[in-house]
């Protein structure tokens, strides 16, 4: 890994090291580092972003140099995806040409895309390891990953390169989309044949996994922790995933802007925040910052400087908690999370399609503007999308093939455009609706 890493010129190992050393400060020690690199990206979105100077003028504030307490900062107004669809361009930095582009199927159900700079790409892949790593699956430990896979049929030059990519990182990938209760012996022998020290896994694949091994009293060689995220995790699934595996659960959060935002200690009580990578806040109904109650997640990336995200609502809910953790590790805690759980899609012979699916599928296609998949009858699924120009018969046709791979051919798809597709009473969009 160190000579692929030079190779790559990543410089993912020193950032991993630098990070690691953030943890033997204080609370005092980290708020004074965070506040003087978001003094740093404030000053860089003034001078290089067109956005942020309009919109912050708008709010009174003529100069980067006007904020000077984060009290002043949490005045700044909120950022949102529909502002950075609408007013793309103005939000990325005029000296960042070769940014990196990442899209997400947005559990909102609108497909997003973002850009960020080559270095902010490694810094939040060294977070991510320094999270996993305190968790006992950091960089080089032997890990199986029960995770979303490539869409389509890769090459085989792209399946070559994926096998290498992933043995430099020392783990194995299972396809958590393909899994269903006709295969799941198939995946406990890789499990077993693999033998790893930590598995990383979405919540809902993993739950259902364990319940299979807990019915038919399967043996599963036991790693010594698993990691879970993408999905909330509830005590019932942590109960049931740990009497399966015989193994401690710990639970992550994050999203695909920032990757990972938070990461439960081995005490398995609260969610760890990075907050030297992050500024991470809650903000209630009237968009004022709150601890010790559940509002909107607003996040500020402070080393994105190719397309600043500075208090951009990423459509999740949580409860900060002000206190510290025994566990010595100096990072803020959030209490809870408490939003977002897609629904599970069912099949007449038994599969079942995660809801983390769609959003992961419809992001790829440029002609769909939003989706919302509904189940109300076992054998069959309604697709509702808002399409562009972009939408083609091709892509109607590559949706109903990617979805059959999952259900066998086993469900009748009926994909209607719409004009809109409503909200629910609460205000929300649903991605997926399951009634069966």
């Amino acid at each position: 890994m160190p000579v692929y890493d030079k190779i790559k010129g990543k410089n993912l190992i020193p950032l991993l090291n630098e990070y690691q050393q953030h943890l033997t400060w204080n609370s005092e020690q980290l708020q004074q580092w965070q506040w003087l690199e978001l003094q740093k990206l404030l000053k860089h979105a003034f001078e290089h972003t067109t956005f942020y100077p309009k919109i912050w003028k708008n709010a009174g504030i003529e100069s980067f140099q006007d904020i000077q307490s984060f009290a002043d900062f949490e005045k700044l107004p909120l950022v949102t995806k529909s502002d950075i669809r609408t007013h793309y361009k103005e939000f990325t930095s005029d000296i960042h040409p070769n940014n990196v582009k990442k899209s997400t199927g947005g559990s909102t159900g609108q497909p997003f895309t973002f850009e960020l700079d080559l270095t902010s790409n490694t810094r939040r892949e060294a977070v991510m390891w320094r999270g996993y790593g305190w968790l006992g699956a950091g960089l080089g430990v032997k890990t199986l990953y029960l995770w979303g896979a490539d869409l389509g049929n890769p090459s085989q030059a792209k399946s070559i390169k994926n096998a290498l990519y992933h043995g430099f990182y020392h783990r194995k990938m299972l396809n958590s989309f393909a899994m269903n209760q006709n295969n799941m012996q198939s995946y406990i022998d890789d499990i077993n044949q693999y033998q790893a020290d930590a598995i990383v896994s979405y919540v809902n694949p993993l739950y259902e996994l364990a319940r299979y091994v807990l019915t038919h009293n399967c043996q599963v060689k036991a790693p010594k922790r698993i990691l879970t995220g993408a999905e909330q995790l509830h005590d019932f699934q942590r109960d049931t995933i740990e009497k399966a595996f015989k193994a401690p659960v710990y639970n992550t959060f994050g999203c695909r802007e920032f990757m990972l935002i938070a990461a439960e200690c081995q005490q398995q009580r609260n969610l760890h925040i990075n907050s030297d990578h992050l500024i991470v806040e809650v903000v209630d109904q009237q968009q004022k910052s709150v601890i010790g109650e559940s509002g909107d997640l607003v996040i500020t990336d402070l080393y994105n400087y190719g397309m600043p995200l500075i208090r951009y609502i990423n459509g999740d809910k949580a409860t900060l908690e002000n206190s510290t953790c025994s566990c010595g590790n100096p990072l803020p805690l959030i209490s809870s999370i408490d939003g977002r759980k897609l629904d599970i899609i069912k099949t007449p012979s038994g599969a079942t399609i995660p809801g983390e699916l769609f959003p992961h599928m419809f992001k790829e296609f440029n002609g769909i503007e939003r989706f919302q998949v509904i189940q109300k009858e076992l054998d069959r699924i309604t697709i509702k999308l808002v399409c562009n120009e972009q939408f083609s018969p091709q892509n109607e046709q590559a949706i109903y093939d990617e979805i059959n791979k999952y259900s066998k051919n086993d469900l009748m798809i009926n994909i209607e455009k719409v004009a809109e597709i409503p909200l629910t009473k609460t205000g929300k969009h649903r991605v997926t609706i399951c009634e069966v």
